[in-house]
């Protein structure tokens, strides 16, 4: 298994042939909450929050992207990035089961660290819309849709 992330117009250094010159990344994190109270009463009185979306939090190897990555970090413009989860078929091919597709997206944290060997990144990523699609594969490594969840996080809603 193996996540690739394609930022923008950067290319990285990825030979697969599904994500040819996208990035590899190590890790990736993110999540929603929402605040969620009960008054007295029970459950049919619980109030909510609007759901809060976390930045996306990935790690990295340092790469041929990197000095493009801090140099978006610096002051670069808002852009697509795709995200997409995989895993191997009989062939090696990577197949995406999980995507993510980022509108407006701005690096808003950077960092590097090395205790000798090649250095790592953190990279997070602020964003104002996502989308969601996680893909069923069946036995023979086909894939189907199982829908998308896009939310807009500027107007608070699904969409």
């Amino acid at each position: 298994m193996a996540i690739f992330l394609k930022y923008g117009a950067l290319n990285g250094e990825t030979t697969q042939l599904s994500h040819k010159q996208w990035i590899e990344v190590s890790s990736f994190q993110w999540g929603v909450g929402r605040g969620v109270s009960s008054g007295v009463g029970g459950a049919s009185k619980r109030e909510s929050t609007a759901p809060h979306v976390s930045e996306i939090v990935l790690t990295k190897t340092f790469d041929i992207s990197s000095p493009l990555l801090l140099k978006e970090s610096l002051g670069g413009k808002a852009v697509q990035v795709k995200i997409e989860l995989t895993q191997t078929d009989n062939s090696g091919k990577h197949v995406a089961y999980q995507k993510y597709v980022l509108e407006d997206v701005l690096i808003s944290g950077y960092s590097m660290s090395s205790g000798g060997a090649r250095p790592s990144e953190s990279i997070s990523l602020n964003f104002n819309k996502i989308d969601s699609e996680y893909l069923n594969i069946d036995d023979k490594f086909a894939s189907k849709t199982t829908g998308h969840v896009v939310f807009d996080i500027a107007l608070s809603k699904l969409t």
